[in-house]
């Protein structure tokens, strides 16, 4: 009788937990001429498969907890001779808002100049103290990265242990003298990501994911006008992380990235804010999107 109270037990457990991620892959090989394009859909499948079907940490995950992202890769050049392929990749994920059918962008990265070599049906293994592959690295990073910002949105100072994940990882690839993964804190790459991500001086950036979304974002469906000032209030802790940080602006670029369309139509319409003053802010600390801000 015990063995089948536990093989229920187990069965319903198999239903109620889940994987972190339901990612959305695309690989996009259209601008490239190639005599094996079915190559490229099958590398298509194999980081759906490698995001979505392993297990990225030791938290329980119902299906509706899910977190999801967009991977884009958008395949430039291949050499058949090396395996080679050169292409961009884009990062997006996630979040859904409390009490709607609404999802937040978290994340919207994008990796121009993105290298890595690759044969048809190669596995896709991933090990985190050792660095085996471009591809699989930095898929892993930029979800370790999304895992934190998730968390961070939901209860403060709560993504650090993910973002420690993905030093590791940065770590491991520097150490191999791959190209995107250095920190000297003069391309915005990886490394320089992660280690602002991990500074306590860059505080304010996580109470501003916090804030915003919690705070923001889930209060809006019961009180509006608190809510949108509460945004406000995630604004303001961005101003403070610059005043603290003049080294920041890449976690300032990284927040309106994500942010700056949601931001304007948030306060677009509805209770009415000082939206001089909300302007005069934004201008400030995002310029380069001063066309929305108008």
């Amino acid at each position: 009788m015990k063995k089948y109270v536990f093989l229920i037990f187990s069965i319903l457990t198999s239903f109620t937990q889940a994987q972190e991620f339901k990612c959305n892959v695309k690989v996009d090989a259209s601008g490239i001429s190639t005599s094996n394009k079915e190559m490229f859909k099958t590398l298509e499948r194999s980081i759906s498969e490698f995001v979505n079907k392993n297990r990225w940490t030791d938290k329980q995950f119902k299906a509706h907890e899910r977190i999801k992202c967009d991977i884009i890769v958008n395949i430039k050049d291949y050499d058949q001779k090396t395996n080679v392929v050169k292409s961009e990749l884009y990062f997006r994920s996630y979040r859904p808002v409390f009490k709607s059918d609404y999802e937040t962008l978290l994340l919207n990265l994008v990796e121009k100049s993105f290298q890595f070599k690759y044969q048809e049906f190669q596995k896709l293994d991933f090990n985190i103290e050792l660095y085996d592959n471009n591809l699989v690295s930095s898929i892993a990073y930029y979800l370790y990265v999304a895992l934190g910002h998730d968390f961070d949105s939901f209860k403060e100072n709560t993504g650090k242990e993910f973002y420690e994940k993905a030093q590791i990882i940065q770590n491991n690839a520097n150490q191999n003298s791959v190209d995107g993964w250095d920190n000297d804190g003069k391309n915005n790459s990886k490394g320089d990501l992660i280690d602002l991500l991990l500074n306590e001086q860059n505080k304010f950036y996580h109470k501003a994911i916090y804030t915003y979304n919690r705070w923001g974002l889930d209060m809006m469906s019961e009180k509006l006008a608190l809510g949108k000032n509460n945004i406000i209030t995630a604004i303001n802790y961005i101003k403070k992380l610059r005043d603290e940080n003049k080294d920041a602006d890449y976690l300032i670029k990284i927040f309106f990235d994500a942010k700056s369309d949601e931001i304007v139509q948030i306060y677009t319409s509805g209770p009415p804010v000082n939206k001089n003053y909300i302007v005069s802010k934004l201008r400030d600390l995002a310029p380069n999107y001063d066309f929305k801000w108008e």
